[in-house]
């Protein structure tokens, strides 16, 4: 493309060049002689030029502003095209990152704040302030009740418990399927279950 403008302004160069002296402009058709071309013909040479030549120039001039338009219109397919690919590129990148984070909100329902399910008992995992909010349970409530404390556990439907230490050989952390009560409040959570506790960080 690049070579078919360098070649176009060197023919508009020379035809202003000839103009200005007042000589004939020829063009070669992969031809030993060079045909005048019409439109360019300032001296006697016009009348040498027959018709089937001159309709022989149209005809070719016409299938190289064919070729041209045709790579014209290529190179705007092509930009086309890449335009298109970075817009599917930018899609598929917003598409993909809104995935990651549905994977991570899926693997950490408490926006972080979930530590896992853990087994417990009458002596209790988390110690203090055990207490049911009943049918109004939430994760929000139970952080709210265990207010200055690391940990907050959710039992069976509507218990809250609190405390600060997570880690013990007595209370292990089990399968996420067995902590398989939802909130009385909060359906679409968990809430542990028979001496389960869904543990979460009271600040996320």
């Amino acid at each position: 493309m690049k070579g078919f403008v360098i070649l176009v302004a060197f023919l508009e160069f020379v035809i202003v060049t000839s103009l200005t002296k007042r000589k004939a402009v020829s063009l070669s058709l992969n031809a030993p002689n060079k045909i005048p071309i019409r439109g360019f013909l300032l001296d006697d040479n016009y009348d040498k030029v027959s018709p089937s030549k001159l309709k022989s120039i149209e005809k070719v001039m016409k299938s190289q502003q064919y070729q041209l338009n045709k790579m014209i219109a290529v190179s705007k397919d092509n930009s086309n095209s890449v335009s298109a690919i970075k817009s599917d590129l930018t899609d598929l990148s917003k598409a993909v990152t809104g995935l990651q984070k549905a994977l991570r909100k899926q693997a950490n329902p408490a926006n972080g704040g979930y530590i896992g399910c853990y087994k417990d008992d009458g002596v209790r995992h988390l110690k203090h302030k055990v207490s049911s909010l009943g049918s109004s349970i939430t994760l929000a409530k139970c952080r709210e009740h265990c207010k200055g404390y690391k940990y907050t556990g959710l039992q069976y439907s509507t218990y809250c418990l609190c405390g600060n230490v997570l880690e013990n050989k007595k209370y292990p952390k089990v399968a996420d399927s067995e902590c398989n009560m939802a909130c009385a409040g909060e359906k679409t959570r968990k809430c542990g279950g028979g001496w389960r506790n869904s543990i979460y960080l009271v600040k996320p």
